[in-house]
């Protein structure tokens, strides 16, 4: 049994190591830095996508609020029925 735990282990470190290998390079180049020359400038457009990021979360809520108040004002129309019905079918023996 412990055979077999080592060989997997050593086999998990084996592939850990072959993606590390694999991935160095890359790694590396990630790494480097590079001079800026001029002004810095905004690439993407944050305030955009802030702004609708909020817009989209604030008309996804709306439109949840709404569902449930309509669905609220359908369970109380129901419950008005429901009463209205044993109230005119008289007491139960």
């Amino acid at each position: 049994m412990k055979r077999k735990i080592r060989s997997s282990a050593r086999a998990l470190l084996a592939g850990a190591l072959a993606l590390l290998c694999w991935l160095a390079p890359t790694l590396a180049a990630a790494q480097e830095f590079q001079k800026v020359s001029g002004a810095v400038r905004e690439e993407l457009p944050a305030g955009r996508f802030v702004a609708a990021a909020y817009g989209f979360i604030w008309i996804a809520v709306l439109l949840y609020v709404v569902s449930i108040a309509r669905g609220l004002g359908r369970v109380r129309k129901d419950l008005g029925d429901l009463k209205s019905k044993l109230d005119r079918a008289g007491p139960r023996p």
